[in-house]
C-alpha cells in the first residue's frame, strides 16, 4: 500500500462551546515548499504563530490556506479595543491629511478591522478560546489529510501502472538493441567496402571492423537501459514508502527522462525511436501527477 499523499485537498471542522462557535476550513494546493496563509476572525489574530506551528506539524508541502470563523453570543465579549493602537492609526491619518484641511470621515467597522485594533478580552478566558480554536483547526487538518491520502492512493495506482508501461516498452527496446547493431554492421560493412574500393584495390578487414566497432560504441544503449531499470526500481520503492516521497519521485522522473532522451539520441533505429516517444509521453503524464505529490 502506497504512502503517497496529494498536496491538494480540503478539510473543515466546527466546534461549539458555551455558545461560542468556531468554524475552521483548510484548503491546500501544490507548492514546492510549505506556505501557510490565514484568514482569521480578528479575535483570533493573536494565534497566528500557533496556527502555523500546528499546520507544520501535520503538513509537509503545499500551499495551505487557513480560515477560522468565530460566531455566537459570546463573540462581542471576546474582544476589546486596543486604545493605543487605535489612537496611533488616527494620529497617522490626521498627520497625513488632516493638516491640509480635508474633512475626515472614518467608518467604525472599517477601522476596527485594522491589525491590532481588536484584541482578545482577558475577561473572556483567552486560554479556553485558544484551546477551542486549535482543537477545531486540528480536526480540520486531519480531515484535509484524509482527503489528501485518498487522492494519493489513486495517484499511486496510476503511477504504478505508468511505471509498468515504461518498463514493458524498455524491455522491447532492450530486445531490439542487439539486432540494430547487427543490421547496421552489415550495412556499414557494405558501405565502407564500396567507398574504399574506389580508392584502394583492396580493403583490409581490420579497417572495416574498426569502423563497425566505433559505430557500435556510439550506438550502444546497454548502460542507459540498465540505469533506466534501476531508476524504475527506485521509483517503485518510493511509491511503497510509508511516507509520501514527492521530492524523490520528482527527481527520479527527471532521471528517467534523461536516460530516455539519451537512448533516443544514440539509437539509430525507427522501432526504438517509436518506443522512446511512447516512454517520453508516459513520463510526462507521470511528471504531471508527481508535481502534486507531497
Amino acid at each position: 500500500m502506497t504512502g503517497l499523499q496529494s498536496m491538494t485537498g480540503h478539510g473543515r471542522a466546527q466546534q461549539v462551546d458555551e455558545g461560542l462557535s468556531i468554524d475552521a476550513e483548510v484548503r491546500s494546493v501544490n507548492n514546492r515548499f510549505l506556505k501557510v496563509t490565514y484568514k482569521l476572525h480578528e479575535s483570533l489574530a493573536f494565534l497566528e504563530n500557533q496556527i502555523e506551528g500546528l499546520v507544520r506539524e501535520k503538513v509537509r508541502r503545499g500551499s495551505v490556506h487557513v480560515t477560522l470563523r468565530l460566531s455566537g453570543g459570546a463573540v462581542a465579549m471576546a474582544n476589546r479595543v486596543s486604545e493605543s493602537t487605535l489612537k496611533s492609526y488616527l494620529d497617522q491619518v490626521v498627520r497625513s491629511v488632516g493638516v491640509q484641511g480635508y474633512l475626515i470621515s472614518i467608518e467604525l467597522g472599517s477601522i476596527l478591522q485594522l491589525p491590532g485594533v481588536l484584541l482578545p478580552n482577558p475577561g473572556s478566558e483567552p486560554e479556553k478560546l485558544t484551546a477551542l480554536a486549535l482543537s477545531t483547526l486540528g480536526q480540520a487538518l486531519d480531515n484535509l489529510n484524509r482527503m489528501r491520502q485518498i487522492e494519493g492512493q489513486q495517484m499511486g495506482k496510476e503511477l504504478t501502472e505508468s511505471a509498468a508501461k515504461v518498463r514493458a516498452i524498455s524491455d522491447q527496446i532492450e530486445a531490439r538493441a542487439p539486432h540494430v547493431l547487427i543490421d547496421y554492421r552489415k550495412r556499414l560493412e557494405a558501405r565502407v567496402r564500396s567507398a574504399l574500393a574506389e580508392m584502394l584495390p583492396t580493403v583490409g578487414e581490420i579497417d572495416v571492423l574498426r569502423e563497425v566497432v566505433q559505430f557500435s560504441d556510439r550506438c550502444d544503449i546497454r548502460e542507459e537501459i540498465v540505469r533506466l531499470y534501476s531508476h524504475l526500481e527506485q521509483f517503485h520503492s518510493a511509491l511503497g514508502d510509508k511516507e509520501s516521497q514527492g521530492r524523490r519521485l520528482d527527481f527520479l522522473i527527471q532521471e528517467l527522462a534523461r536516460e530516455t532522451n539519451t537512448i533516443g539520441a544514440k539509437a539509430n533505429d525507427a522501432t526504438i525511436a517509436h518506443g522512446v516517444v511512447s516512454i517520453k509521453t508516459t513520463i510526462e503524464q507521470m511528471r504531471e501527477l508527481v508535481q502534486n505529490v507531497e
